[in-house]
């Protein structure tokens, strides 16, 4: 797989962190060794990576976000003992069920993905709530063109687009997009825009640009030349109170979820199964390189029936989430670290 053209950029950053780490381990020698090693093993790995197929290419970008998630833990400014990570923290069930069906869940209170989530202020769930792996999935802005189940309960990370306004103002718009084509052209839109919203946790009592003056009017959509749609949202900031644009920007950003380094990576997540927030998005690439990773190491047999481009309808997909991942995951990873340290 082929690199993408900013990463070498991220982990030259991630790199210049080690001769001057963060501030939580200036004081403790094994700390700072722990952080420095295990970005030098992450980067390693997503190297690695970067220059085999899907076959393999799973099991690498696993361990190389496990020891990120080290390095993470170690510049935590939270964290004041207890900050090396041991175990998973994150299991799976049938791994012979189709792809989407893989059913992953958290366990016990001190593994990895668990320490991490907590740190991170991301859901966790027990076996009794599993999640299935194409909930996780979807869950991925990367992941919205390329469906491993696609059914009316699919929800995606949805491009939310902030506006800008400078005066004081009570409401703050944003532009919800890429709706899916079923939902943009539906003849019942308002109620279905209410029932797919409900799936996003982090949105409640907005209002939108409608059709017409009418209470019952439906909402206004712009459609895409691919049939997928806009809808713009209006949220209320503070009461009906006028807040300032920097109390807007908070509060949007409160609302989004920051897939990216950029101003405009924000989306609007779906919580996935019986959570009632949406994952970190660290965790969702966590908890869906681990499934992978389970596949390719103990069921061979059948992650080469998944990746396989003649037969599988899996097989692009996985194929262009793997590639992603080598771009999206350490920009995620600085990320993390400069906020956590």
């Amino acid at each position: 797989m082929a690199k993408r053209d900013d990463e070498s950029d991220t982990w030259a950053a991630l790199r210049a962190t080690r001769s001057n780490p963060p501030a939580a381990t200036a004081t403790d020698s094994a700390r700072r060794a722990t952080y420095v090693s295990a970005l030098e093993q992450s980067e390693q790995l997503f190297t690695a990576a970067s220059v085999v197929g899907p076959a393999t290419a799973p099991i690498l970008l696993y361990y190389g976000l496990s020891q990120a998630g080290r390095a993470i833990v170690a510049a935590a400014s939270g964290v004041r003992e207890d900050w090396r990570l041991v175990g998973h923290g994150i299991n799976r069930g049938d791994l012979t069920l189709p792809l989407p069906s893989i059913s992953v869940y958290t366990e016990g209170s001190k593994g990895s993905f668990v320490r991490l989530s907590t740190l991170l202020g991301s859901p966790i769930w027990d076996k009794k709530n599993a999640v299935e792996l194409s909930a996780l999935w979807d869950a991925l802005p990367q992941t919205m063109d390329w469906p491993l189940r696609e059914d009316s309960s699919r929800r995606t990370a949805q491009l939310l687009e902030y506006q800008t306004f400078d005066q004081p103002h009570p409401l703050m718009t944003v532009s919800l997009c890429y709706l899916p084509r079923r939902l943009a052209s539906s003849m019942s839109l308002k109620a279905d825009l209410q029932t797919y919203l409900r799936s996003y946790p982090t949105i409640v009592d907005y209002s939108y640009l409608k059709v017409g003056d009418g209470l019952e009017d439906a909402p206004a959509v712009s459609l895409y030349e691919d049939g997928r749609g806009e809808i713009q949202l209006n949220l209320m900031a503070d009461n009906g109170r006028s807040v300032s644009e920097a109390e807007r920007r908070a509060l949007f950003e409160r609302i989004a979820t920051n897939h990216g380094t950029g101003y405009y990576d924000f989306y609007l997540v779906p919580a996935v199964g019986s959570n009632t927030q949406p994952m970190h998005p660290l965790m969702t690439w966590w908890a869906v390189l681990y499934t992978f990773s389970m596949l390719a190491r103990y069921q061979p047999a059948e992650w080469a029936n998944c990746i396989d481009v003649d037969r599988s309808t899996y097989a692009v997909p996985v194929e262009r989430l793997l590639e992603d991942a080598l771009a999206a995951v350490p920009r995620l990873i600085a990320s993390t670290i400069r906020t956590v340290s």
